[in-house]
C-alpha cells in the first residue's frame, strides 16, 4: 500500500509544476540510468546501438553509464516491436539473474502473437501498486470494494501478469509449508496477490462474450447479469464491446443494478460515444483505464474521461511515426519504456497501439503527462497524408443509438464496406446517415472518389481470438 501511495505523488494535481523540469526529473532520471545499465549487459540493446551507429567504444564492457550518458543512449534507440524480443528470446534480451525472484509469463494481444515476458520481484510488486494506485484515482477508492472482470480472453488475465493461479489464500499457504517454500519471494508475492484480490477487493472473472450467434448473445448476456446481479461489483471492467451489449440488455429488461457505481473499457479503447451510452443506460460513472499484459497499468482518466494520465513513476509513454518521435498532438504509435523492469528490459517497445499525448494541463490540476489510445495499429487506415483510426470509425458508428456493433472493411484504396448490427433496443441505424459522415472521415484530398458500402447484418463473428475489430483490410484486398 505505501508503493501504491508513492505512486500518487507524481500524478497528484500540481498545476504551477514545470513540464520541462518534470520530463526526467522526480528520480525518473535514476530509474532510467538503472534501467540502461541493467540492460547494457543484453545483446540485443547493443545491437540496437551499433544499428543506430552509437559509439560503443566509449561505452566499456561492465561500466556503470551516468545519467547523462544514460539520457544521450536512450534518445539513439530505435522502437523495437514484439517480433524484435521473441526471435532474441531468451539469451539476447535477458540480464544476468541475479536471484530476483524472477517469473516466467506468457501473454497474446489482439493480433495473437504469443509473447513471452520475465518480470523480477520487484517489478510485480510495483505492478501491484500500480493496480492500487488506478484504482484510485479512478473510483476514489482502492480497498474493499467488488470488482468483476470481463476480457476476452479468460487466459490472459488468469496466466498473464495478473498473478498466481485462482486458489484461496489457505490453501496458498499449505502448499507453501509443506512444499518448504514459504520463504521464498515468489510464495510471498503470490500471497499479496491473493489477499489483494480476496480481502482487499473481491475480484471475480466472468467468461468472454463468445457468441456466434444473436440467440447464442441474449443467451449469455441473460447468464452473466446473473451472475452479475448474484456479485453486485462496484467496479465492472470488460471488453468495450461488451459494455454497450451488457448495457443494452440491461436497458431493455428494465431491471436496476444500483449497485454498480463505476465501468471502466479494457485497453482505454472505447470511443466516447459509446462509453456515452454505457453511461445512460446503466446510470454509472465510467473511467479509462490503459495497459496491457506485459507492462501492467500504465494510465488512467480522472473525472475528465477521455485522456488518461501516465503512471510517469513506472513509465515513459512517447508517440512515433515514420521512425521519429512526434510533437505533443500528433497522432502515432504509442512507444513505451518500463523503468522497472531489470529482467527483461523493454525500452521503447511499440505495444501495436496508436494515440497521442495531450498537450496542456488537465481541468483537474494534474500535470502528468495524458495519453489517448485511439485504437490497434492493424485497425488504422491510412488515406493520403492522414491516418484514421479505429477510434473515430467507431466514434461515428455507436453515434447512432440504432447501432450495437460495426465494422470497417476496406476492399481497396478508394472503396469500402461498412457492417452494421442493429441495436439490442430494436432501434434501426440511420443507414444514410452514417454514409454522409463515414464518407467525410474516409475522403482524402488528392485521392479518387472514395466508394462506400453499407450492409446490415444480424451479427458479426468475432476474431479467433474472441475480440471484434472496427477496422480491418479484407482478405485480397487491393490497397497501394
Amino acid at each position: 500500500m505505501e508503493q501504491a501511495k508513492n505512486l500518487g505523488r507524481n500524478s497528484s494535481p500540481q498545476g504551477s509544476r514545470s513540464r520541462v523540469s518534470r520530463a526526467w526529473g522526480d528520480g525518473r532520471g535514476e530509474s532510467l540510468t538503472s534501467l540502461l545499465n541493467r540492460a547494457m549487459e543484453t545483446v540485443f540493446l547493443r545491437y540496437r546501438l551499433e544499428q543506430a551507429e552509437f559509439g560503443l567504444e566509449s561505452l566499456k564492457e561492465g561500466a556503470n553509464l551516468e545519467e547523462a550518458q544514460a539520457l544521450e543512449v536512450f534518445e539513439k534507440l530505435v522502437p523495437i516491436g514484439k517480433q524484435d524480443i521473441r526471435s532474441r528470446f531468451p539469451e539476447g534480451v535477458l540480464t544476468k539473474d541475479t536471484q530476483d525472484g524472477r517469473t516466467y509469463r506468457s501473454t497474446s494481444g489482439t493480433s495473437g502473437e504469443r509473447l513471452t515476458v520475465v518480470t523480477n520481484f520487484a517489478r510485480r510488486e510495483s505492478g501491484r501498486a500500480s493496480a492500487l494506485h488506478v484504482l484510485e484515482v479512478a473510483t476514489g477508492k482502492s480497498l474493499g470494494m467488488s470488482i468483476t472482470d470481463i476480457p476476452p480472453n479468460v487466459c490472459n488475465s488468469i496466466c498473464g501478469l495478473e498473478g498466481p493461479p485462482e486458489t484461496s489464500i489457505l490453501r496458498h499457504i499449505w502448499k507453501g509449508i509443506s512444499r518448504r517454500n514459504w520463504s521464498s519471494e515468489k510464495f510471498r508475492t503470490d500471497l499479496n496477490g491473493l489477499f489483494e484480490r480476496r480481502l482487499m477487493y473481491k475480484q471475480d472473472i466472468l467468461a468472454p462474450l463468445d457468441a456466434r450467434s444473436p440467440s447464442d448473445l441474449a443467451k449469455q448476456l441473460k447468464n452473466t447479469w446473473g451472475l452479475m446481479d448474484s456479485g453486485r461489483p462496484y467496479l465492472l471492467r470488460a471488453f468495450p464491446q461488451y459494455l454497450l451489449w451488457l448495457s443494452e440488455f440491461q436497458a431493455k429488461r428494465s431491471e436496476g443494478c444500483g449497485y454498480l457505481k463505476y465501468v471502466m473499457p479494457y485497453g482505454g479503447l472505447a470511443c466516447d460515444s459509446l462509453m456515452s451510452r454505457v453511461r445512460g443506460s446503466l446510470g454509472v460513472e465510467t473511467r479509462n483505464m490503459y495497459g496491457t499484459s506485459e507492462l501492467g497499468s500504465v494510465a488512467v482518466s480522472c473525472g475528465n474521461h477521455r485522456s488518461m494520465h501516465v503512471i510517469e513513476s513506472l513509465f515513459e509513454v512517447e508517440i512515433f511515426r515514420g521512425g521519429q518521435r512526434v510533437e505533443d498532438g500528433t497522432v502515432g504509435e504509442v512507444v513505451i519504456t518500463d523503468l522497472t523492469n531489470l529482467s527483461m528490459p523493454l525500452i521503447r517497445y511499440k505495444v501495436g497501439d496508436v494515440g497521442r499525448i495531450v498537450p496542456g494541463v488537465c481541468p483537474c490540476g494534474r500535470s502528468t503527462k495524458r495519453l489517448e489510445v485511439l485504437g490497434r495499429v492493424q485497425e488504422t487506415l491510412v488515406q493520403g497524408q492522414r491516418w484514421v483510426t479505429a477510434w473515430e470509425v467507431a466514434e461515428i458508428a455507436y453515434s447512432d443509438r440504432g447501432v450495437s456493433n460495426c465494422r470497417l472493411d476496406q476492399i481497396s484504396s478508394s472503396h469500402f464496406e461498412l457492417q452494421v448490427v442493429p441495436s439490442l433496443l430494436d432501434v434501426s441505424p440511420g443507414l444514410e446517415s452514417l454514409r454522409f459522415q463515414m464518407l467525410g472521415l474516409l475522403s482524402a484530398e488528392g485521392t479518387e472518389s472514395t466508394k462506400l458500402s453499407l450492409r446490415v447484418l444480424p451479427f458479426i463473428q468475432p476474431e479467433q481470438n474472441g475480440k471484434y475489430l472496427t477496422c480491418r483490410l479484407r482478405p485480397n484486398a487491393r490497397v497501394q
